[in-house]
């Protein structure tokens, strides 16, 4: 069929405008929403997989990093095995569990929390006069005081607990009072209230055990009331307990259980002896993790850090705790740490300072837990001297490792680049690469104001190479040469054969977890002409849950985690390149099973539009690759 110009033009126009507002969704999908001058009210913090928040004025859902602002109107939802507190200005915690929905409209004297469906947990700040108002469905639940649990499963009625404190509940305009001990099933026929049939003693909801080194065995105790028995323990990994991990009689009010790590909820069932019906008491919940170390990474202890006339920058760090939300930082000049020289709370797990003089320092940390009713951790006392010296030591290489192999394809992705520790006193540095060790054959002979270089590959061939670093202050002082770097560039690698010589080694190797960081690392990468900037790694071992992606950008004095994300792919495009700018920048990733943190890798790269060209040398020096965070109070 011939299509006349004027039926031509009318389908070449809806065609265009079905592009436009495609192009359009998919770039208002994708953006990073920004919080602008919306009122925060609060804190998110989240332990296991991802949470996700919606402004009032959107329709698109963002995910939740730690420690995220909630702004008030949010509607936040956790998908399967979330576990997250809100900590409300007002001192008001919000316990969520998995697939759970509610909106908080905190405007007026009389906070509003609309609960669609889930468990929540409600601990109100008695100090705070105003009530709380959970909504659900025309039902009201006004809280005054004290902890009060909700459960609302799909299809099924609200139900309420009140574990302390009182409660108000009004279902069509018909209000009662829920005291300490009982429960409010809301129903349609009206509002039933009882007496909860079983109080959980212990442990209490939110409560971290500790698998020393496996498991740990779990104490559970309960107080029946009167006019019921037959007491049944059930303890599932869900809070609908469709899954039990454990369902057996239990007579005496109490059991040991021996637990993995996980998140778990468990509950009482009794029969009532009039009725002869099951009832359950509330559901707590628990958590048990592995003790992971923790202990003080950088500086060494006893280390001496040496300066000539510009105090050094000191980036101290430490392990990270899954089990923690923030770190209270000490240094001191003595090991008594009496008056301290620096006390300070940070989320991130490492510090850094410009300012400390000559002499010697000591250092601990504390790790502020993130489940109550668990005691606070602390690393061993570390210290570290600052030494002024005479003259500026010699650059120390980073990358390559000596003997190393650099092939042509690495060359052609650009993953071959020379990296040495820099230093704040040198201001530019002279490298020559030669054919020989001592140097007396000189293919490429340079300055760079940059601790780090990439030769003209094709300029050194094939073959071994040396290379030696000099460092020059701004007066044009020289440090000593570093220690000659021998490496060499081959055409291609050849592949690693693993032999397996036994059925031992085969599940021994099929069973390791290993995460390899594949690109960007070690690499520059240009950008000119891309529209999107590619991450990719390769876990073997496992089959993760999720894996959280965190992207930072280097400084002289300090990194900045400037781009958050989950994902369940191994591998991510970050489209949003208004982030990026260029310079030095790293990424830390970790891996989830289950909900629970399993291992992270780290990868480094420096991004360029024009082959270095207009990259500025304070946005590029590496002062210490790994550790460049630094916090001022």
């Amino acid at each position: 069929m011939n299509l006349d110009k004027r039926d031509s033009f009318v389908l070449l126009s809806l065609t265009s405008i079905a592009l436009f507002f495609s192009v359009l969704f998919y770039l208002d999908l994708n953006r990073k929403i920004d919080i602008g001058d919306r009122e925060v009210v609060g804190t998110i913090f989240f332990k296991n997989n991802i949470v996700q928040r919606k402004f009032e004025d959107e329709v698109i859902w963002e995910k939740l990093e730690n420690n995220s602002p909630l702004i008030n109107k949010d509607t936040i939802r956790s998908e399967a095995f979330s576990d997250a507190i809100i900590r409300l200005k007002d001192g008001t915690e919000i316990n969520i569990d998995e697939n759970s929905m509610f909106n908080l409209d905190l405007t007026g004297e009389d906070p509003n929390l609309e609960f669609s469906e889930g468990s929540l947990q409600v601990k109100k700040n008695d100090s705070n006069a105003n009530q709380i108002k959970i909504t659900s469905s025309g039902n009201e639940i006004n809280v005054d005081s004290g902890n009060v649990k909700i459960e609302r499963a799909k299809d099924q009625e609200l139900s309420l607990f009140v574990e302390k404190g009182k409660t108000t509940v009004k279902q069509n305009g018909k209000a009662l009072d829920v005291e300490q001990g009982k429960k409010a099933e809301f129903k349609k026929s009206g509002i039933e209230i009882k007496k909860i049939p079983v109080v959980l003693i212990s442990p209490p909801s939110q409560k971290l055990f500790y698998a020393e080194p496996d498991e740990v065995n779990v104490s559970f105790t309960w107080k029946m009331e009167s006019g019921y028995d037959s007491p049944i323990l059930e303890i599932s990994r869900s809070p609908n307990f469709k899954l039990r991990f454990f369902s057996e009689p239990v007579p005496d009010g109490k059991t040991v259980v021996s637990l993995k790590e996980g998140t778990f909820y468990w509950r009482i069932k009794v029969k009532n002896q009039k009725s002869n019906s099951i009832e359950a008491s509330e559901t707590n919940k628990l958590f048990v993790s592995k003790l992971e170390s923790f202990v003080g990474e950088s500086p060494n202890h006893g280390m001496v850090i040496p300066f000539v006339q510009l105090y050094p920058l000191v980036t101290v760090s430490w392990t990270k705790l899954t089990t923690a939300n923030s770190y209270l930082f000490f240094l001191s000049d003595n090991n008594s740490f009496q008056n301290p020289i620096k006390r300070m709370e940070t989320s991130a797990n490492q510090i850094s300072f410009d300012d400390l003089k000559e002499g010697t320092y000591y250092w601990k940390v504390i790790a502020k837990s993130s489940f109550p009713d668990t005691k606070d951790r602390e690393t061993k006392v570390y210290s570290f001297s600052i030494k002024k010296q005479n003259t500026i030591p010699a650059p120390k290489w980073q990358r390559p490792n000596p003997g190393a192999e650099i092939s042509l394809e690495e060359i052609k992705l650009n993953q071959a680049i020379l990296i040495w520790e820099g230093n704040a006193e040198i201001q530019s540095y002279h490298v020559k690469i030669a054919k020989d060790s001592k140097l007396s054959n000189v293919v490429i002979d340079t300055e760079t104001k940059s601790n780090f270089l990439v030769p003209n590959w094709n300029q050194l061939g094939l073959g071994q190479l040396f290379v030696t670093i000099t460092g020059k202050t701004k007066e044009g002082k020289e440090t000593e040469p570093s220690a000659i770097l021998s490496f060499t560039i081959i055409d291609k690698k050849k592949k690693q054969e693993v032999i397996v010589n036994s059925e031992e080694n085969k599940n021994q190797s099929s069973q390791e977890t290993k995460l390899e960081i594949l690109s960007p690392n070690g690499s520059v990468v240009q950008m000119k002409g891309k529209s999107s900037l590619d991450f990719h790694w390769k876990l073997s071992g496992i089959t993760a849950d999720k894996f959280d992606l965190v992207l930072y950008q280097h400084f002289p004095d300090k990194k900045i985690a400037i781009y958050k994300t989950s994902t369940k792919e191994p591998h991510y495009q970050l489209k949003d390149l208004s982030v990026l700018d260029e310079g030095s920048f790293s990424w830390d990733l970790s891996v989830y099973k289950n909900g629970n943190f399993v291992l992270s890798r780290k990868g480094n790269f420096i991004l360029a539009l024009d082959q270095l060209k207009s990259l500025r040398p304070t946005d590029i020096e590496f002062i210490s690759p790994k550790r460049l965070y630094k916090e001022k109070k």
